[in-house]
């Protein structure tokens, strides 16, 4: 009896240790997987997204931005997937803006593609040409006079390049501060005018018109 006794003290004092020790510890989780490509463009766009406008100082704040952006970009496991997006996307904004003559946008953009892509020829194309109708002369017209037998017309321009404002006389076929005036329209309604840099024609309605 006494020795049936001692064998369960026994494994008493033996069993005690076993339930103290604390349960080992759990394994790590695994580490989420790397973001994909579209979800490291959504995250670019969606920094980058509130400077594409016209505004004058969206160019720095749009490149600053994107520079940060595509920086993060380069630890990423997809990045290179990711800026391709990104690029794509800007050039299409780029394009469209082009389409609806939204000329200080192009501006921004273009500035915004070479961070990406410099020396881009559409880019250079683009830039061009925001730049010479961002200047272009704004026209109104006062009236058309005769003098000396001869229509002629009455403008007043705003220079942009330049931040002046003038007025001139001229008649059909005279060139005047890279415009040219093509034609006198109806009874006096408005004028055509060409734009020598871009080759473009445009009309100028007349007073109370």
């Amino acid at each position: 009896m006494m020795k049936r006794i001692a064998i369960a003290l026994f494994l008493v004092v033996v069993s005690l240790p076993a339930c103290n020790r604390e349960p080992p510890p759990k394994p790590a989780p695994p580490p989420p997987p790397p973001k994909t490509g579209e979800q490291l463009h959504g995250q670019v766009m969606n920094a980058v997204r509130p400077f594409i406008n016209g505004s004058p100082e969206a160019s720095q704040q749009l490149k600053a931005a994107l520079s940060t952006e595509l920086g993060k970009l380069r630890t990423e496991v997809n990045g290179e997937k990711g800026r391709s997006l990104v690029e794509a996307d800007i050039k299409d904004a780029l394009k469209a803006a082009y389409d609806g003559e939204r000329w200080l946008e192009v501006l921004n953009l273009c500035d915004a593609v070479d961070v990406m892509d410099q020396g881009n020829t559409r880019v250079v194309r683009y830039r061009e040409r925001a730049i010479a109708e961002k200047n272009k002369p704004q026209v109104t017209m006062k009236g058309v006079f005769q003098i000396g037998g001869t229509p002629t017309v009455f403008l007043d321009l705003f220079l942009p390049e330049t931040g002046q404002a003038t007025d001139v006389k001229v008649r059909v076929g005279e060139e005047f501060y890279g415009l040219i005036l093509e034609k006198i329209l109806g009874d006096k309604e408005g004028v055509q005018l060409k734009y020598l840099k871009t080759e473009q024609s445009f009309t100028v309605k007349g007073v109370g018109q």
